[in-house]
C-alpha cells in the first residue's frame, strides 16, 4: 500500500493528509493561532454584545414605525389611484 500525501497548505499553513489511492482528505489540522490575552477576549466579547444590542435596537425601531410607514404608503397609493382616472381596475371575471 502506498503512503499517503502529506501537504502543508501555503495559504493557511494547515497540514493536510490525502489518500494516495482515492484522493480523499483523511485529516486536516489547522495551525494554532496566537492565543489572545484574557483582556483582549473580554473586550471582543463586550464589543460583540454592544453590536448585537445596536442591531436589536435598530430592528425594534423599524418594527415600531412599520405601521405608520405602511399607512402612509397606502394613503399615497389611494391618492395616486384617484388622480389616475385613465386606468380603470380590471374585473377578474372579464378576463375569462
Amino acid at each position: 500500500m502506498a503512503e499517503n500525501f502529506k501537504i502543508d497548505c501555503p495559504c493557511c499553513g494547515a497540514n493536510i493528509v490525502v489518500d494516495r489511492e482515492h484522493g480523499d482528505v483523511l485529516s486536516h489540522e489547522k495551525p494554532r493561532g496566537d492565543a489572545k490575552s484574557f483582556d483582549d477576549a473580554w473586550q471582543d466579547l463586550q464589543a460583540g454584545a454592544k453590536r448585537r444590542q445596536d442591531a436589536f435596537d435598530k430592528a425594534f425601531d423599524q418594527t415600531k414605525r412599520l405601521d405608520e410607514v405602511l399607512d402612509k404608503k397606502f394613503e399615497e397609493a389611494k391618492e395616486k389611484a384617484k388622480k389616475d382616472k385613465k386606468q380603470k381596475p380590471r374585473n377578474p371575471f372579464d378576463l375569462e
